[in-house]
């Protein structure tokens, strides 16, 4: 965000497309921001229909009166008991002198390893089958990213492996957040596996693409 907390890009490696309104819902009441680029008008007319329960079909025309939406995201939210089980021994952590067990199902995390700190796979011979790290960070948490090999899902070793980076965020004394969308089934057995504790629902409306040439 930038200094007037309005939205600029996606905390990730490289960036990414910010959404025109992400609004973050949880007992203790949501936080709603809006894209730098969202004109004053529109962002109080969308923070006249951010009550829950949402009316999303609303806020999606509203926020098309602008640009064009590109998509529509909303999903869970998960924070991690205090304690876990032992893991598989299975599980490892990748540094740059193990970036060769990703060659085989995830090559394109080899050049971002140290962005995504910790990074742990669950692994098979000589590859790694699942791997758990960091999607974003910040100066208190971390939210995982988790990908899993076709072949190798449901099999339990995407939640083995998280076990094992949620652990070493919290060695490191940040927050370990798990999160996805709703339609995401398989993401929300891992956490129903882990026994994940949810906290809130994010959501967000992100348009196809700026009038001044910017994505968003």
């Amino acid at each position: 965000m930038n200094e007037q907390q309005r939205l600029v890009s996606i905390n990730e490696p490289g960036g990414g497309q910010a959404p025109a309104i992400f609004i973050g819902m949880a007992s203790a009441g949501s936080l709603i921001y809006y894209h730098e680029q969202l004109p004053p008008d529109l962002m109080n007319e969308l923070g006249k229909e951010c009550k829950l329960p949402l009316d999303i079909p609303k806020l999606i025309r509203k926020v098309g009166t602008f640009e064009p939406v590109h998509r529509v995201w909303m999903g869970p939210a998960y924070a991690f008991p205090e304690t876990s089980d032992e893991w598989s021994q299975n599980v490892q952590r990748i540094g740059q002198d193990h970036c060769d067990l990703l060659a085989e199902h995830f090559p394109e995390l080899t050049d971002h390893l140290h962005e995504k700190w910790p990074v742990y796979a669950y692994v098979i011979g000589d590859s790694a089958v699942a791997v758990c790290c960091s999607a974003r960070l910040s100066d208190h948490g971390a939210e995982a990213s988790l990908y899993t090999a076709t072949g190798y899902r449901g099999r339990g070793y995407a939640a083995e492996t998280v076990k094992c980076w949620q652990h070493d965020v919290k060695e490191r004394g940040h927050l370990p957040i798990y999160s996805t969308s709703w339609d995401n089934l398989a993401s929300q057995q891992v956490a129903r596996k882990l026994g994940l504790i949810q906290f809130g629902v994010d959501f967000s409306i992100t348009t196809v693409e700026l009038r001044k040439g910017c994505d968003v």
